[in-house]
């Protein structure tokens, strides 16, 4: 019975996975021959140590943890979650750096959109201060769930040495986690502004590849100037917007507006429907396409000085015969082309100025925020819902899963449920949010929210119910909207760790019967395993009296601390039955090490099991 793995994905072995793949000559007794890599990729290597980089200090470091393993885990916490039973959405609170670990497993390659709205780096604003040795007791000391002697939160200010290093250091082992986790077709947009703009397009260039660029959305957030300022007043933030594969992203484009389809008439009483006339000439002039038109009244057309007619003569007596060329109601105008509304894109592509009238501005996002909590300023710096829900609807479908680990006030997840309202759509998200506490100062903590997550999620609970109410919006959608969500919290692993170096050897010979920590209940462990195991956090699960039945029985667990033969043999049925529907059908069974009596009576359990051709037995 083979223990199961309690790390998160191995990223640099399932790279190298990867590269035998493409390139298996290059290994010899397991290990990589850069030389014969080298002869392969010819004159693709670059040996000059002059070549154009970008670097900084620490960039290495940043790189490794990115790579290093979680042994951290996500804790249920059912009692602040709402329709724990029904709802597919998810939100976590920890240091999204290992969040992201211990979703690489379960989401890779499945997340369809990511939004994400960092601390831009303004020297006030809090900037994750990675514990390259243990993340995990760095981020338990953090949220004051452990105490430190001499452990101190600071912002990342100007004075500091390595102002824009911290910044980039924090940034970059987010970014190759969070790449891993879109799909082929993904793409991930990314508020900032002027502090580190050019900072994060470079990586952003390095970890998706500059090729995978789509653009740069200048977003104008404010709609007044600001008269204290010396210079200018910023009027505006950005949006990069990168594609996992460019090849293979599609934009959905924008809704056509009802404005715009109203500019289409039908004066003529086309049977091809409504239209609008187009201009018929271009330029710069193409020779062969400058001849004379005459039209329907007898006038003489040619085009204007320096440009040409759209289409050959040729052509142009087919569109006349077809009815496409308009002349004006007295057939005295100057040629035009007809364009069908029936015949135009359903959709208009996205310009990259997007203006506070279409997608909102911040001081109206902190306005409705405001209200939303029954007047009290709960939130600074919250983007608008109709700035993100342009973003998810450019890049998703229907059933696309949306993820945002700076999650901050939740508004991705409002945004997200009010375009499944307003489309229909079951669109899923997962908000990742480290648990900040609030200044006491301020009117959200006086109001009895001590941190941000608290923000987030109370945020997401009174916006669900307001968009469920809102009889504006297709009764059909509000009926199936999603407005629950799963909370989840990072930890340290359910499993005891054996302490080679502990003073009382008897202490811990006693625990290491028992290597579940006491405080944990069984769907701790339960979900733990989910995550190792590398499955959805939504999988159905099935409580039977001996056995949780996960995924439709793809995994089998008991997790009770004395397990008799009356478990197996139930275990046994389940396969039994699984087997009659599906013959190929295959299962893993996980058991706790210190559940049998002694091993005699394991190992007649791994042979009943076996007998029934249960091969994958795991324990914890």
């Amino acid at each position: 019975m083979e223990k199961l793995q309690g790390t998160s994905m191995d990223i640099v072995q399932d790279n190298i996975e990867k590269l035998k793949q493409i390139f298996p000559e290059i290994f010899t007794e397991g290990k990589i021959d850069f030389q014969v890599l080298k002869q392969l990729l010819g004159e693709h290597i670059e040996n000059d140590k002059e070549r154009y980089s970008f670097t900084w200090k620490g960039k290495t470091q940043a790189r490794q943890i990115a790579q290093d393993m979680s042994t951290g885990t996500l804790r249920p916490d059912r009692d602040n979650s709402k329709d724990w039973e029904n709802t597919e959405n998810l939100y976590i609170e920890g240091d999204n750096l290992e969040v992201l670990k211990l979703l690489q497993k379960s989401y890779h390659g499945k997340i369809k959109m990511i939004y994400i709205d960092p601390p831009y780096n303004t020297g006030k604003d809090f900037v994750y201060k990675d514990n390259f040795r243990d993340n995990i007791d760095n981020y338990l000391t953090i949220t004051g769930q452990k105490t430190s002697v001499g452990y101190k939160s600071t912002t990342n200010t100007e004075t500091d040495g390595s102002y824009h290093s911290n910044w980039l250091n924090m940034m970059y082992p987010r970014l190759k986690l969070a790449r891993n986790l879109l799909t082929d077709d993904g793409v991930i947009f990314i508020s900032i502004d002027d502090n580190e703009q050019e900072n994060l397009k470079k990586i952003c260039d390095e970890i998706l590849g500059e090729t995978n660029f789509i653009a740069q959305i200048i977003w104008e957030r404010a709609y007044a100037p600001v008269n204290l300022k010396k210079h200018f007043s910023e009027s505006h933030d950005y949006i990069l917007c990168y594609s996992k594969n460019i090849e293979l992203t599609i934009c959905n484009g924008l809704k056509r507006s009802e404005e715009a389809n109203d500019r289409y008439s039908n004066p003529d009483n086309d049977y091809r429907g409504v239209w609008q006339s187009d201009n018929f000439s271009v330029g710069p002039a193409v020779e062969n396409n400058i001849y004379e038109i005459i039209t329907p009244s007898g006038r003489s057309c040619y085009p204007p000085n320096g440009r040409s007619w759209r289409v050959s003569e040729e052509k142009f007596k087919e569109m006349v015969k077809d009815n496409r060329v308009w002349f004006g109601e007295d057939g005295n105008g100057v040629p035009r082309q007809k364009r069908f509304l029936s015949e135009v894109k359903t959709s208009i592509t996205p310009m990259t100025i997007w203006k506070y009238v279409e997608v909102g501005h911040s001081q109206d996002a902190t306005k409705k925020l405001k209200e939303l909590f029954e007047n009290i300023h709960i939130f600074d710096y919250s983007k608008s819902i109709e700035l993100i829900k342009r973003c998810i609807e450019l890049y998703s479908q229907e059933n696309s899963i949306i993820l945002d680990f700076f999650s901050g006030s939740a508004t991705t997840a409002h945004a997200v449920m009010q375009l499944n309202a307003e489309d229909g759509g079951n669109r899923k998200y997962i908000m990742v949010q480290l648990p900040e506490v609030c200044d006491e100062k301020s009117e959200a903590y006086k109001a009895g929210y001590k941190n941000i997550c608290e923000i987030g999620k109370e945020r997401i609970r009174r916006a669900g119910e307001k968009i469920k109410s809102d009889e504006t919006l297709p009764a059909e959608n509000r009926e199936k909207l999603d407005i629950g969500f799963k909370v989840f919290k990072l930890d340290s692993s359910n499993i005891k760790e054996w302490d080679s170096e502990t003073e009382d050897l008897k202490q811990s010979l006693f625990d290491s019967i028992d290597n579940i920590k006491s405080d944990r209940t069984s769907l701790d462990i339960l979900y733990e395993i989910l995550l190792k195991y590398g499955l959805d956090l939504n999988v159905p699960i099935v409580e039977n009296k001996h056995f949780y039945s996960i995924g439709g029985g793809t995994l089998l667990i008991n997790l009770d601390k004395e397990i008799d033969m009356e478990v197996i043999d139930s275990i046994c049925e389940e396969y039994k039955t699984l087997l009659e529907i599906d013959e190929d059908f295959k299962t893993t069974v996980v058991l706790r090490d210190s559940s049998f009596a002694n091993d005699v009576d394991k190992t007649n359990a791994m042979k009943k099991l076996e007998q029934v051709g249960i091969k994958e037995v795991r324990s914890i």
